[in-house]
């Protein structure tokens, strides 16, 4: 009896060590790390997106272009693959109207296993059908916190309240015609609307 209590006495004095250990903390961390509602995370496209091509409810390819990063400890790393969700598209017609993109981050894919994402809506739209100017631009909506982008004929313009960091910003995106496309290597920013808990 007495070596049996003595066996458990050792056996909860290791499992105290272990709890209370450096590495055991780390590894609690790690297990329990959260990237919170409003985490701004960066993508540049693989894919490309067209107004008149593509509809909604398509993903398309991305990478993260910046690391995410949680009390300086690194969650997600540059280069993971991403994919973005086209949640809907307008293709203006030739004598009205008004295209537009609108893009949601849906996941990201790392070595631990995939994560389902609830970012902001970012739009990006172009120029209005009904104008008779060579030089008229389309506005980015701003939707939850992410401001789309204006491109239009010649020099073109980026134009919106917020627009900076954490703006929705695609920065090769590009007007064909009446349409609006967002090129390969176009960098998405996309903010956070719902926690996302990573496993270690």
């Amino acid at each position: 009896m007495k070596y049996r209590q003595l066996r458990l006495g050792v056996v909860a004095a290791i499992c105290a060590l272990l709890m209370t250990s450096p590495y055991y903390a780390v590894s609690r961390d790690v297990q329990e790390m959260t990237i919170p509602s409003g985490t701004l995370i960066h993508v540049r496209m693989i894919d490309a997106i067209s107004s008149d091509r593509n509809w909604a409810g398509q993903t398309f390819r991305a990478s993260l272009s910046a690391p995410v990063m949680v009390h300086n400890r690194t969650v997600f790393h540059k280069g993971a693959n991403a994919y973005v969700r086209l949640v809907d598209v307008r293709s203006a017609g030739s004598l009205k109207g008004r295209s537009e993109l609108r893009l949601q981050l849906d996941r990201v894919v790392t070595p631990r296993g995939t994560y389902t994402v609830h970012s902001d809506v970012v739009a990006f739209r172009g120029p209005s059908q009904s104008k008779k100017t060579g030089k008229s631009a389309g506005v980015g909506a701003l939707i939850g916190g992410g401001v789309g982008a204006l491109f239009g004929g010649g020099k073109g313009a980026a134009i919106g309240a917020g627009l900076g960091a954490g703006a929705g910003v695609a920065s090769r995106a590009v007007k064909e015609g009446h349409q609006v496309r967002i090129g390969s290597e176009s960098q998405l920013n996309f903010r956070l609307v719902a926690p996302i808990r990573v496993r270690g």
